[in-house]
């Protein structure tokens, strides 16, 4: 009678790990159609869109081009290397001003694909964990590990959510490229742990994050983390040293690429402005937020900061010799520099406080996610399964675990910290087995439901974008209207506008913002008296501008016949030789 109960209890066990209907590789084949298309859309409907980083980048990438100074590539805040290869793309193909901005959000997809290439390449590592671990567990286990056919859905969702959702490529901007060598490295840490420690492991992996940093400067931190770590996930950390001082001797010798003619250009050594600016101006709370009037709790003072010109409402003046279009947002350490960051306990705590807020609405995303795991890890065998659980990928989640903490004590966002929390996810799941009683109608339901959490507000985010997404090129026609004004590239300009991110048609027509309104103050600007407007205006002309442009005005029949619409867009001029 023995032999019929075994008979009967094998196949509980082999139905979870039994090939699944769909094929793994067609699995794969359609979350990377799923995700191309996605970030394709995604470029394609926010195509016109740009933003405060998206003209820096634009700015720094003409350095690239014939007539321009490469020194434009070096920037205290933002890093060299995504501007590089924009300034690369747009000297191939020669676009025009008008198709440079659109042609950027198409390299965005290229880095997109680049990204989930290598979070490919760190999910081959890490189902080799798997498979491996399923081929040394025994018939009479109570827990199995994730099957394949359960464990990528779960991966590739957490990945297109941080990817598309929260990183996104509606932007001109660096941390798609930086995620990609972050997935990188995790791939190559996957496969160092609990393996000999390699020469050409621990040299590559220095190439990769030497790149890392010429791609964002917090990839500095996380290389030194990341190296630290290593020595504790090989077999042996003591042949592991040496070649990890020579990894991160080559990652520094990498980064130098962009520390050397940054320490040059600011006549004093560094590794970066962009951590001393955040927390100036997010800690210390230097303010106002982008004009930078008093330090906070910093210390020092103001080499040059904005100058204000008119206080109520405020305006401010900045101009600086190089042929940018906003030279406040251009590179924001420079309007800083004489101050140094100062720790005040009671600042910090604020701040980290804050930005424990931020990260815990981005973790409430991925509740589903890691609720599932572990709450099937406690049907196992309760907190003791979930410490051993844990304990069998920690490299992976404790990497992914330390990027959110590191930006907690500065400042959180969704985009720098979406793909160390994808780390920590798939560190979670490769840790956690699940029960063989679940059954594997119980697990794909999980399954299921994680995938539609996910990426179902992406698909309908990507479809009332599209319903209200600009029928025209309108930052294009405002600079085809200031131009038959009489505008020409070089020329001064003054804004007022509640937005951070309408620089679109003074880029495309190269000329330079010296002066604006403070933009938390725009709206007052038009319920200010006619003559307090006048006299802000003519302090704007006093400045040599040959324009002030604004965006959505809220125009009175005082005051309208001041101003001309540029075509059929949202932008009106002011001129003050017509007036």
């Amino acid at each position: 009678m023995g032999s019929p109960t075994r008979t009967l209890a094998a196949p509980s066990r082999r139905s979870l790990q039994r090939p699944f209907p769909i094929p793994i590789g067609i699995l794969r084949v359609t979350f990377w159609t799923v995700g191309i298309l996605l970030a394709s859309a995604q470029a394609w409907i926010f195509r016109y869109q740009v933003s405060a980083d998206s003209i820096s980048y634009l700015d720094m990438s003409d350095g690239v081009l014939p007539g321009f100074d490469w020194h434009r590539l070096i920037n205290g805040v933002y890093s060299g290397l995504y501007p590089l290869l924009l300034g690369i793309f747009r000297r191939i193909f020669n676009f025009s001003p008008g198709n440079e901005i659109p042609a950027g959000h198409l390299l965005n997809v290229v880095f997109f694909i680049f990204a989930f290439t290598c979070f490919e390449f760190f999910l081959v590592g890490v189902v080799r964990k798997l498979e491996l671990r399923d081929e040394t567990a025994g018939d009479n286990r109570k827990t199995v590990a994730l099957p394949q056919w359960a464990f990528l859905p779960v991966a590739y969702s957490v990945f297109l959510w941080a990817a598309i959702d929260e990183i996104q490529v509606s932007c001109l901007r660096a941390d798609m490229l930086m995620s990609g060598f972050l997935y990188l490295a995790a791939g190559l840490l996957v496969r160092m742990h609990r393996r000999p420690a390699r020469w050409m492991s621990y040299l590559a992996l220095g190439a990769v994050l030497g790149l890392g940093i010429l791609a964002k400067e917090a990839m500095l931190p996380v290389g030194v983390l990341l190296l630290a770590t290593t020595l504790l996930a090989v077999e042996n950390w003591r042949p592991a040293v040496k070649m990890a001082a020579s990894a991160l001797a080559l990652m520094f010798l990498i980064g130098c690429l962009y520390f050397v003619p940054l320490s040059r250009q600011l006549g004093y050594f560094t590794l970066g402005e962009a951590g001393r600016f955040v927390y100036i101006v997010n800690v210390d709370e230097a303010s106002p937020h982008w004009y930078l009037q008093t330090p906070g709790s910093a210390q020092g003072s103001y080499l040059h900061p904005p100058e204000k010109i008119f206080a109520d409402p405020p305006a401010y003046a900045f101009a600086i010799p190089a042929a940018v279009t906003h030279p406040l947002r251009f590179d924001p350490s420079y309007w800083t520099v004489g101050l140094r960051p100062h720790f005040v306990r009671q600042r910090e705590v604020a701040a980290v406080k804050a930005n424990l807020l931020v990260l815990q609405e981005l973790f409430s995303h991925l509740l589903i996610v890691i609720g599932a795991i572990f709450i099937l890890a406690f049907l196992c065998g309760g907190k003791k399964q979930v410490v051993a659980a844990m304990a069998k990928a920690w490299p992976v989640w404790l990497i992914g675990l330390a990027g959110c903490l590191m930006y907690v004590a500065i400042f959180v966002d969704a985009r720098y910290v979406a793909a160390f929390l994808t780390l920590f996810c798939v560190g979670v799941l490769v840790g956690f087995p699940i029960p063989v009683a679940a059954g594997r109608k119980i697990v794909q339901l999980v399954v299921i439901a994680i995938v539609v959490v996910l990426l179902y507000p992406i698909l309908l985010d990507a479809y009332f974008s599209y319903k209200q997404r600009p029928q025209s090129e309108v930052d294009f026609q405002a600079a085809q209207a200031l131009t038959s004004l009489g505008l020409r590239p070089g020329d001064s300009v003054a804004r007022i506008s509640p937005f951070v991110f309408d620089f679109g048609a003074e880029r495309i027509l190269r000329v330079q913002i010296v002066a604006e309104v403070d933009h938390m103050h725009a709206k007052d600007f038009w319920t200010s008296p006619l003559q307090t407007q006048h006299d802000l205006l003519q302090a704007f002309a006093s400045r040599g501008v040959k324009a002030v442009i604004a965006t959505r005005p809220r125009l009175s029949a005082e005051n309208q016949s001041q101003w001309s619409r540029l075509g059929a867009t949202q932008y009106w001029v002011w001129r003050p030789n017509t007036q």
